[in-house]
């Protein structure tokens, strides 16, 4: 069996074990009745303001391949982004959100270079987000203060090592023949902590959280009626811990996350978790799937093709 084959049985282990974990911490029957505590006209309108917001990711990746010398419109670029949150939605820590590149011809390393930067750009901003609760609410500094503190080292790190010219040359030296592909690499890693990582990047990531958090700030109001605005500080919380590389897609382990963010507000465990799983569908599920008919119709295909040469 290959390694991506045990890696996906793994992940799909850990999901199955943390959902019969949750399963006995949760109550189905109280879980129903928070989503029927949720109106269609909320979810609906929930996920049509997600799917504005992705405009801003779109945008943001847009201004990141221009600055590799890759021009693609914005509109091409939500598409393929949509059809990335499908492809992220089936792996751990959404690393295949990097295989929209397959849908683009063009220069591979400054186009992945792109995407793994729009990546960074998008864990950077939740990670700024998540400060405000962490200062606010003395709940939260317990174990899940120091997952994210763990994870914000992580990030620094690995921001460090991307961005390192030795770091490109060493690995041109220990795979020669990947020596082109990583200096290049290097080359268009410093174009866009020059110039692409830059304020607008960061306002397109902003433009899509704004509309997530009204998203959320809708779920809440139904389901926890008077507690929404306290409620919506953990929102960052949910996908950064909930999307760690452990389980299938974060399932299972992104509803225990809300769960414990819930809980330590004096709110229901259940009710967060019928929550996690909730924005979940709106800003990831519901995107994904519509990706996914990008992704296979034969029109979308064509029109992504538009260039990257």
């Amino acid at each position: 069996m290959s390694r991506a084959r045990v890696a996906f049985f793994l992940q799909l282990t850990v999901s199955i074990v943390l959902l019969a974990l949750l399963a006995r911490r949760v109550p189905l029957r109280d879980a129903g009745a928070a989503f029927r505590r949720v109106s269609p006209a909320t979810l609906v309108a929930a996920i049509s303001l997600a799917m504005v917001g992705y405009w801003g990711r779109a945008r943001r990746w847009s201004l990141l391949l221009g600055r590799c010398g890759i021009p693609l419109s914005t509109w091409a670029s939500y598409r393929l982004t949509l059809v990335g949150t499908f492809y992220g939605m089936m792996t751990p820590g959404r690393v295949g959100e990097f295989a929209r590149v397959l849908h683009l011809r063009g220069p591979r390393p400054e186009m992945l270079a792109s995407v793994v930067w729009d990546r960074v750009a998008d864990i950077m901003i939740l990670e700024l987000l998540c400060i405000p609760a962490f200062v606010l609410e003395p709940a939260w500094r317990g174990p899940l203060l120091w997952a994210y503190l763990g994870l914000v080292a992580v990030t620094i790190a690995g921001v460090a090592l991307l961005a390192s010219p030795a770091a490109a040359r060493f690995a041109g030296r220990v795979v020669p023949f990947l020596a082109d592909i990583a200096s290049r690499w290097g080359t268009s890693s410093r174009s866009l902590l020059q110039g692409g990582a830059s304020a607008a990047s960061f306002a397109c990531g902003a433009f899509f959280y704004v509309f997530v958090y009204a998203a959320a700030w809708l779920l809440l109001r139904d389901l926890v009626p008077g507690r929404s605005e306290r409620l919506l500080l953990g929102l960052p919380v949910i996908p950064l811990l909930g999307n760690m590389p452990v389980a299938l897609g974060g399932l299972g382990l992104r509803e225990h996350v809300s769960a414990s963010v819930f809980r330590d507000l004096g709110a229901d465990a259940t009710t967060g978790a019928v929550f996690g799983f909730l924005i979940f569908v709106v800003s990831t599920l519901v995107p994904a799937l519509l990706g996914l008919l990008l992704g296979t119709a034969t029109w979308a295909r064509g029109a992504d093709k538009e260039r990257a040469a």
